[in-house]
């Protein structure tokens, strides 16, 4: 009998082999060859599992083929199988690699039973003729798709019995793949997602994609209407920006047409969007004992919605307002406030997963660039927890007046309201407090395209696109050039897009293939202007095409005057645009509304997305860092799980589960997210993709190596064990 393989010669596997021999049953070897393999009874989570695969990793000489040096007869490793404990019983396997110049195996094996009070001893032998894998034993009914992703460019297949077709497609933006739809590929129950992937960087802001059944609305009509107005009894209109916690959409109090205020308006996205049961309000407009009224946008930092301030209608100030999301909406202790002491107005925000950066407006001279930094990591009322930098005449520039921000994983980029289109870069990265930190560019005077004043900044993953204020020229960077280099800016001019005016926006959303531009202001007579006409661009055609924009008038919607936004929300599926304003009349007073708009970016052509990263500033005016998340789209719209933290880089294990009630989403073997999930799954026909969106972006940054999707919801431990025999 062959001796065991030790413990060392098994590579990056929580497999063990025995130390020593064991006195088992021998069975006749056509090549004498056979191990002995110990799954590890602290590997195995729960008490029992029946019909689990295990992935088998080992390096041995005895494995290499016989050309060189070792035992094996077949150079596919196709003579190689396994056995139970009493060396007879055949048990499934897959071979998922086989190195016959190193000895080294991985295969999925179907172990019968696995119990976490005792070791599972299995055999590896060897036939005297090639027969391969037994791959469709490997995996039970309930897998409808299993695909192992080999290296290079070898061919790709179905593991499972459904036997799927999946073809490979490459592009400049990288190597993905596409399963073709078919009845097997719907869901209208449970449901189970995995990857196994190796991301090459955290996984920071921008849509990274894993596994998708997630496909987007050509056409451009599907709105809806809701007078938010009046809400909890309070008048609930006039907001600046909003921002989405992976359930609610927070809208930013700003003025309600009478003067500013803190009433802040809340939608739960689980309830239907026309219903008075989805909305409700809370007036935290004397929060600390503070004047807190008047705020520009909001950041959510995985707990806590903070609130951006702006002005209380007499002066700049700079009380900073947040609520804790594990508390009721309506209940005073969640909510707190803190006076960092400054006149100074900020308008909206970034968030790099640990800091906010407030993006500087006006102080009392004017224009500024004092740019607020908070740590979220310190503590709220503490003075020390905040840093201020001034970058005005940064690069040599009147680096002043920014309005809303981006963030591509690295760099924060503030939008100009200043009217000479000079940009504000920081590298976070560097010291914030050193001038070589920063970056200012003259836009117009460096590459001749005409930026204006902008409200907001969108990221697709490679471009940031800045949003026109009161005029039409869209501007582009690419994010992968240099700033400072002419030919990484381009722009286009939207008026007169499908024979409307197209002027005018305050924020944009992104929804994975569309760049949405939400409607404020035309420009001109302050009295006139106000509009709804979204603009969309198609990041799948030629930025400078004609064809790639298009525009509809949504302003009279279910019968109300859907005008006048400034920034929104996006909940994965559904856009929303944050109400503010219609109109001034003669006397100068602002007209605002509650009337908040949304737009479906899907229908029923999308079922669900596991993403390795998320995009948190979406909404041109808001902030957060969703990290990895799970969708499921269902009959009342979206339920999301989200883990609002970055993934470092490296190997991860990410899973969704949708048990008929709840959402969860597994990172590692762990819980790290989940969300009650009422409705039924939306069934779709659309392929799936693996490693980005299909027909948009959402590239993901590494490989995906392993995809599995089951019609029921895994167990905890199931998926734990698996993790722990793979890692």
């Amino acid at each position: 009998m062959s001796k065991p393989l030790g413990r060392r010669q098994l590579l990056c596997s929580a497999l063990a082999a025995a130390s020593g021999g064991l006195n088992l049953p021998e069975r006749a070897s056509a090549a004498g060859l056979r191990k002995l393999v110990l799954i590890e009874r602290s590997r195995i989570s729960g008490k029992s599992h029946s019909g689990i695969p295990i992935l088998i990793k080992l390096t041995d000489p005895e494995l290499r083929a016989v050309e060189q040096g070792g035992q094996v007869t077949s150079p596919a490793g196709d003579t190689l199988f396994f056995t139970a404990d009493d060396g007879k019983t055949d048990l499934p396997h897959e071979i998922r690699e086989y190195q016959p110049d190193r000895g080294r195996l991985e295969a999925w094996v179907r172990i019968p039973e696995l119990d976490s009070n005792t070791d599972k001893q299995i055999y590896v032998q060897q036939r005297s003729s090639r027969q391969g894998s037994d791959a469709r034993s490997v995996w039970d009914g309930h897998y409808k798709l299993v695909i192992h992703v080999p290296e290079g460019r070898g061919p790709v297949a179905d593991s499972s019995n459904q036997r799927n077709a999946v073809t490979r497609r490459e592009q400049e933006k990288g190597l993905y793949f596409v399963v073709g739809h078919s009845e097997k590929l719907s869901f209208a129950q449970e449901l189970t997602v995995e990857a196994w992937i190796n991301a090459r960087n955290a996984s920071s802001d921008g849509i990274q994609a894993l596994v998708s059944q997630w496909s987007f609305q050509e056409s451009f009509g599907k709105f809806e209407g809701y007078d938010a107005g009046n809400t909890s009894g309070l008048s609930t209109k006039g907001f600046f920006g909003a921002v989405f916690d992976g359930r609610h959409v927070y809208f930013a109090p700003q003025h309600d047409g009478v003067a500013r205020h803190g009433k802040v308006l809340r939608y739960d996205t689980h309830q239907p969007f026309k219903s008075s049961h989805g909305w409700e309000a809370y007036d935290a407009s004397r929060t600390s004992d503070l004047d807190t009224r008047g705020y520009y946008g909001a950041v959510f930092d995985g707990r806590h919605v903070y609130f951006i301030p702006r002005t209380d209608g007499k002066t700049y100030h700079t009380r900073f307002l947040r609520y804790d999301t594990q508390e009721g909406f309506t209940d005073p202790n969640a909510w707190q406030a803190y006076d960092i002491g400054y006149r100074h107005s900020y308008q909206s925000a970034a968030f790099d997963g640990r800091n906010v950066y407030f993006t500087p407006g006006y102080d009392a001279g004017g224009g500024s660039a004092k740019v607020l930094r908070y740590d979220t990591h310190g503590s709220f009322t503490d003075a020390g927890s905040y840093t201020r930098y001034d970058a005005g005449n940064t690069s040599g520039l009147k680096s002043v007046n920014y309005d809303g921000a981006a963030f591509d994983g690295r760099y924060v980029y503030f939008a100009p309201l200043n009217a000479d289109g000079i940009v504000l870069r920081l590298d976070t990265k560097g010291p914030f407090e050193s001038r070589a930190s920063w970056t200012a560019v003259d836009v117009p005077a460096l590459s001749g395209h005409k930026m204006h004043m902008c409200v907001g900044a969108v990221f697709d993953g490679r471009y940031i696109y800045y949003v026109p204020y009161a005029h039409s020229v869209v501007v582009r960077l690419d994010t992968r050039g240099d700033c400072t280099s002419a030919t990484s800016w381009s722009s286009f001019d939207a008026a007169g897009t499908s024979g409307l005016t197209a002027r005018g926006y305050d924020g944009g959303i992104f929804d994975g293939r569309y760049v949405y531009f939400l409607p404020f202001w035309q420009g001109g007579d302050a009295k006139t202007g106000f509009h709804g006409e979204l603009l969309r661009y198609d990041t799948q055609r030629l930025f400078e095409s004609r064809s790639a924009w298009s525009a509809v008038d949504a302003g009279h919607t279910d019968g109300l005057a859907t005008v006048g936004f400034n920034g929104g929300a996006f909940d994965g599926r559904h856009l929303y645009g944050a109400p503010w304003r219609e109109g001034t009349p003669e006397d100068g007073k602002i007209v605002s509304h509650g009337r908040v708009l949304r737009y479906d970016t899907t229908g029923d052509r999308a079922a669900f997305s596991l993403r390795y990263a998320g995009y948190g500033h979406n909404g041109g005016l808001c902030a957060a860092q969703p990290g990895p998340t799970f969708i499921l789209n269902t009959d009342r719209g979206t339920c999301v799980a989200r883990a609002n933290k970055v993934l470092p880089a490296g190997r991860h294990h990410l899973a969704g589960i949708y048990d008929g009630h709840r959402l969860r989403l597994y990172i590692d073997g762990s819980l790290a997210a989940e969300q009650a999930c009422p409705g039924k799954p939306q069934v779709s026909d659309a392929d799936i993709a693996i490693g980005r969106l299909l027909d948009g972006l959402g590239q993901f940054d590494g490989e995906v190596t392993e995809v599995r999707v089951s019609e029921v919801a895994r167990s905890r431990d199931w998926l734990r064990t698996q993790y722990n025999t793979d890692r």
